[in-house]
């Protein structure tokens, strides 16, 4: 290739006026750039030449000089026309006119239409065509294109205002910013000048992509440290496909013809070492987070107060911290499946957490209940946020978190609502008891005062952890008044006493209910209990008294028949054979009343935790 002349040179027009109607001839239309048309006229001349060579016209010595003579020329000029074609072609990622647009233009149909006439010579003998046929014009001027973008992206700089310390990385930025600049100028300048069907943007995305990949896969071949390691699949995973998803780009090239950018015997070590990098950097950072929390426990000291609430930092740094690195590592990855080798650390970050909750409990300091609170609101929050982002989590490893989960919010749960009983100890035996009956009111006003007393601790708890904590203890504290009832203190004899129970069950009901609701419970399913035990009470008619077992197993079915046998008891003009034939009915029934049962009935389950002997 001659040296390349100035760009003006190649892309200006001769557009000067001539009063004479004459035809350009072939230099004229290689001055103004009229690339086609200088074509079509050699093109005539050849098939002038080549017809009377093989026709034979005029004498033999003659046309052997005239042949020749022509021929040289014709040769000259073909070589003259696509010196300067492939120069313009060469010039193409430079346009920054209409009127170079059109310059480009005509180079590239001069040479679709070498191609046609390379077409026409196809079934001529060697011999019988032009020695310069085929001329190979499209190949040429695809393999100049190849060499133009090689060049371009071994030539392509970062700009001195970019900070990157590894050359390594300088080296690949600058070429996939040259290689997006690149792109959309041929979508923006270049692509019109060619016709649909030649495809030239897919064209010159395939040449960037096959040299950015060279470029990716040998830094690949090498040991690389995890920040280098990190880059690589950076740049395959995020950096390289939003390029590719630029919308001007996106339109016009289809990225799936185009190989991958490394192969998968090169990701898949680079996945691995950046998986493994991961895993360690999230066990140590909640390694780190556990231990803050375990020495200030040692040390004494109380939650932070944010707003007269506690503030569970390890909530937000141990969610923050795990959640930051899944999504990172899908990104990084592009695989949401292969994040999951990243969430094994909240199973074992838990499993720890757990030991130390255990000692939490076993503890006597003075600070055990505060560290308590924030410990049950870090579960719950923990909780929340695996059920909610259940699509990060493998089964086993989702099933295991909830599990523990579980496990030691009802630990917490228990160790307040056990203090909650001991407090209340002194008081809970008058529930069910003749003194009941005569005041039930007293007896309930005393035990709420002093319930409420105890819950004032929890104040400064937030309000979702403050809600399931107090709706746990409004159950538990529930089920110990259900269970001093049927311990059978008091036996109700005839019907006026049971009518008169039921009523005081029934205002007693909307004490408790008004009370734990008014303190942060959220269990409004709970008011509905005393009121059906009630009904029990007041029916009198064995059957009735069937129908209403069998309605309230419907409602409740973890209602036993310990449960059934020491409730009927306290209607002492109930007698045996009418208890067992009850019994004995709404046994046969129970079967039927599970099956129909559905998942909302079940957990509601409140009879289970009413111990009776």
């Amino acid at each position: 290739m001659t040296k390349k002349t100035g760009k003006l040179n190649i892309f200006k027009r001769n557009n000067k006026k001539n009063d004479t109607p004459e035809v350009p001839t072939f230099k004229q239309n290689l001055e103004a750039c009229r690339f086609v048309d200088a074509g079509k006229q050699l093109m005539i001349r050849e098939d002038r030449l080549f017809a009377l060579k093989q026709e034979g016209i005029g004498s033999k010595m003659k046309l052997v000089e005239e042949e020749e003579d022509s021929e040289a020329r014709l040769a000259k000029d073909y070589e003259d026309l696509l010196e300067l074609v492939m120069r313009t072609l060469e010039s193409s990622l430079d346009l920054q006119s209409a009127e170079e647009q059109e310059v480009l233009k005509d180079a590239v149909h001069a040479v679709l239409q070498e191609e046609e006439q390379d077409t026409r010579w196809e079934g001529f003998e060697e011999k019988g065509r032009p020695p310069w046929r085929p001329r190979l014009c499209k190949q040429n001027h695809e393999a100049l294109l190849e060499r133009l973008v090689h060049k371009r992206m071994e030539e392509a700089k970062l700009d001195s205002s970019v900070e990157i310390q590894s050359s390594m990385q300088q080296s690949i930025t600058s070429q996939a910013k040259r290689l997006k600049e690149d792109l959309l100028k041929v979508v923006t300048w270049v692509s019109s000048c060619y016709p649909e069907h030649e495809n030239v943007c897919q064209f010159y995305a395939t040449l960037y992509h096959n040299i950015f990949s060279a470029k990716l896969r040998e830094v690949a071949e090498y040991t690389l440290c995890d920040e280098d390691c990190i880059l690589l699949l950076q740049w395959v995973n995020q950096e390289y496909p939003n390029i590719l998803n630029v919308i001007k780009i996106k339109e016009v090239i289809d990225y799936t013809k185009l190989d991958p950018l490394l192969p998968e015997g090169m990701i898949t070590p680079l996945e691995q070492q950046f998986l493994t990098s991961e895993k360690r950097e999230v066990s140590t950072h909640l390694h780190k987070i556990l231990e803050r929390e375990e020495t200030a426990w040692k040390e004494g000291a109380l939650p932070q107060l944010r707003d007269q609430v506690y503030c569970c930092l390890q909530a937000i740094d141990v969610i923050q911290c795990f959640h930051g690195h899944v999504v990172n590592t899908q990104k990084m990855l592009g695989d949401e499946t292969k994040a999951w080798n990243i969430t094994c650390q909240m199973s074992n970050f838990l499993k720890d957490f757990e030991r130390f909750h255990a000692k939490v409990i076993k503890s006597r300091q003075t600070n055990t209940e505060a560290v308590l609170m924030v410990n049950q609101s870090f579960l719950i929050q923990c909780r929340d946020y695996i059920t909610k982002n259940a699509h990060l989590f493998p089964e086993e490893v989702k099933t295991d978190c909830l599990s523990l989960l579980t496990t030691m919010t009802e630990r917490s749960q228990h160790y307040f609502t056990s203090n909650m009983h001991k407090e209340l100890k002194d008081l809970y035996w008058k529930v069910g008891s003749y003194k009941w009956l005569k005041d039930s009111h007293g007896v309930c006003e005393e035990l709420l005062a002093k319930l409420i007393k105890y819950i004032q601790k929890f104040k400064n708890l937030d309000k979702m952890c403050c809600q399931e904590l107090l709706g746990g203890m409004h159950k538990e504290f529930l089920a110990e008044y259900v269970r001093k009832m049927m311990k059978r203190k008091i036996k109700l004899s005839n019907k006026d006493q049971q009518q008169m129970a039921a009523s005081e069950l029934c205002l007693n009901s909307e004490q408790i209910h008004t009370c734990l609701t008014a303190a942060g419970s959220n269990m409004d399913w709970l008011k509905d209990i005393l009121p059906k035990l009630a009904e029990l009470l007041k029916l009198q008619d064995p059957d009735s008294i069937k129908l209403e077992l069998v309605n309230l197993m419907s409602v409740y079915p973890d209602l036993s028949d310990r449960h059934i046998s020491a409730w009927l008891k306290l209607k002492g003009n109930l007698s045996s054979l009418d208890r067992r034939k009850i019994r004995e009915s709404v046994t046969c029934s129970k079967d039927q009343i599970k099956e129909k049962s559905d998942s909302l009935q079940f957990s509601r389950s409140f009879f289970s935790i009413v111990r009776i002997k």
